[in-house]
């Protein structure tokens, strides 16, 4: 890692519009390395927009996007597609796969830009160790189709890992992964079992950029957070209980209340119409 790197990737003076519908107006964001960064907001707030102008999906109208990497700053324009494809990686809230593969084929896509023709005996010990760190070994023989929606999921997630793991032991040295609303097909179960791995994943140098819905789960595991309204970005902060109630309740168009769990002393807030 380079020494005193302070943000992974960063948004610079970024917008976009569709004809005369503007989505974001100048947003300019600095996501921190290794920790999980979390945009929230309203649906509409332009979340997923400036998630996929970051992850290179979408071209800005105005503004640019830099990464942070070992030799230097690079701006995301100037990646060759294979580079990119190894730096980072995303996972949307669901992904088709209309062919009966096998769990450990769907995997074993993520490293399509690692290797050629043929993969490597290191691609498939990537593959099935991505496969253990999502707790889906038992399935790699398994129809891709057959599976619940939280299982193909965390398939989903061990193939955007197997893609930004490098030659190492574990997926480290400056990689990125973006959550586009990953939880919202599953049960809280998985949504959290997905949320820890993703947390994990701090550990070994990938730094994770999601869009969460549900405020008190995204407030629970998120390090660095991210309030959006209208195309804008209205809060920062890496303390979840300095965000004002104020602020939720005009962003949300809700009533907030501060409530505190009983056993665990831990903060939480309520919604009301």
């Amino acid at each position: 890692m380079v020494a005193g790197l302070t943000t992974m990737v960063e948004v610079e003076h970024v917008s976009y519009a569709v004809g005369r519908a503007r989505i974001l107006h100048d947003v300019s964001v600095r996501f921190q390395p290794r920790k999980l960064n979390v945009l929230l907001g309203p649906n509409g707030a332009g979340k997923s927009t400036l998630l996929k102008i970051a992850t290179g999906l979408l071209t800005p109208t105005a503004g640019l996007v830099r990464y942070m990497l070992p030799q230097g700053a690079r701006a995301l324009d100037t990646f060759p597609v294979d580079a990119l494809a190894r730096t980072r990686a995303v996972l949307s809230q669901h992904v088709e796969v209309a062919f009966p593969l096998a769990v450990e084929d769907v995997v074993l896509m993520g490293r399509y830009p690692h290797y050629g023709r043929t993969p490597t005996a290191r691609d498939l010990e990537i593959v099935a160790a991505a496969l253990d760190l999502v707790g889906m070994t038992d399935f790699r023989g398994r129809v891709y189709p057959t599976l619940s929606g939280g299982e193909q999921q965390k398939v989903q997630l061990a193939r955007v890992l197997a893609q930004i793991w490098n030659e190492g032991e574990s997926p480290r040295g400056q990689k990125c992964l973006f959550l586009d609303e990953p939880t919202s097909n599953l049960d809280v179960h998985y949504q959290l079992h997905l949320l820890e791995i993703a947390r994990g994943l701090r550990d070994v140098d990938c730094t994770v950029i999601a869009v969460l819905h549900d405020l008190n789960m995204a407030l629970q595991h998120g390090d660095a957070f991210f309030l959006l309204d209208g195309g804008r970005v209205v809060l920062e902060t890496e303390d979840a209980t300095t965000i004002p109630r104020d602020l939720l309740e005009r962003v949300f168009r809700v009533r907030a209340d501060r409530a505190v769990d009983s056993e665990t002393g831990e903060s939480f807030w309520r919604f009301r119409l």
